[in-house]
């Protein structure tokens, strides 16, 4: 006597938001300041439902950075079709259960930020009483839509991203998303802040000092003794740049400095100025300049 085993095609594997992983063309996962950040995109859409039980991971809030995208949620009793266009969102807690078939193809960013995050992120922008973010689904958010489309960008297939620049972008997000989503009462950030000159002093000893490594926000803004959210406003106000466009500047005038006064390899100097390797300072000094190193240097 003789007898068979029965197999089945393994299920396809799926991501932490119960997506699977089959036809996405881009899966990327950014760790940002108090929160994660998602890119998901597919031309054809992922075949199955995405089903997420429910959990105390906090909320997690979905931008299409494409039209086109539908889907069906369905709750106990009924299903609603939610439609998205460019830069429409949705927001939605994680502590309930969620069943959506998708249709058509998409292109998301998404932002995951826990309950003890959403607490630090409404103290950092001075925002008391915020405690859970309101649900809703295809609001459209160009501002959250610019901000996360320069944080998943790419330039020439690379995504060259600083510690400062992801720290930086991670603190306005979240900044934005507790002012447009929170359920607290804080009022408009008030404007015309400057930096006094003091701190002035401080940011530029600790950034003269930091030239070859990261710096972070926090660290900035505790040089000066502010708050993260009204650090950032008060620089922008001050500077006239975001401290990531500033540290760059730093960077490219003490690149500037050695290709003239020294003899020194463009590899080292790139170290020497933070750049990740001679191929990002290269595009970046393209950027700043308008010309490569290698030129720049000659042309001295």
């Amino acid at each position: 006597m003789t007898g068979t085993i029965a197999t089945s095609a393994a299920a396809p594997p799926r991501d932490s938001l119960g997506c699977s992983r089959d036809q996405l063309d881009d899966d990327r996962m950014i760790e940002g300041r108090d929160m994660l950040l998602y890119r998901k995109k597919s031309a054809a859409g992922p075949p199955g439902r995405v089903t997420t039980p429910g959990n105390g991971r906090g909320y997690l809030i979905g931008l299409s950075l494409a039209g086109g995208h539908d889907r069906r949620v369905f709750q106990e009793h009924h299903s609603t079709i939610q439609e998205f266009g460019p830069n429409s969102i949705y927001v939605r807690s994680f502590a309930d259960d969620y069943k959506a078939d998708l249709s058509g193809s998409f292109d998301f960013a998404l932002l995951e930020i826990g309950h003890g995050a959403l607490e630090r992120i409404a103290d950092a922008a001075d925002l008391a009483g915020v405690s859970e973010l309101r649900s809703l689904a295809g609001s459209p958010d160009p501002v959250l839509g610019g901000m996360l489309g320069a944080l998943f960008a790419t330039v020439d297939g690379r995504t060259d991203r600083s510690a400062l620049f992801v720290d930086q972008l991670s603190v306005a997000i979240g900044v934005h998303v507790v002012r447009q989503y929170g359920n607290g009462r804080g009022g408009t950030p008030s404007g015309g802040r400057r930096l006094s000159q003091r701190c002035q002093a401080r940011i530029r000893d600790l950034v003269q000092s930091r030239l070859d490594g990261e710096l972070t926000v926090e660290e900035l803004a505790v040089a000066c003794n502010l708050s993260q959210a009204t650090f950032l406003r008060a620089f922008r106000e001050t500077m006239g740049s975001t401290p990531y466009r500033w540290l760059l500047q730093q960077r490219i005038e003490k690149a500037k400095h050695l290709l003239h006064f020294s003899q020194t390899p463009l590899s080292e100097i790139a170290t020497a100025c933070g750049f990740s390797d001679q191929s990002h300072f290269t595009r970046a000094f393209v950027q700043a300049v308008g010309t490569t190193p290698r030129v720049w240097r000659r042309s001295r």
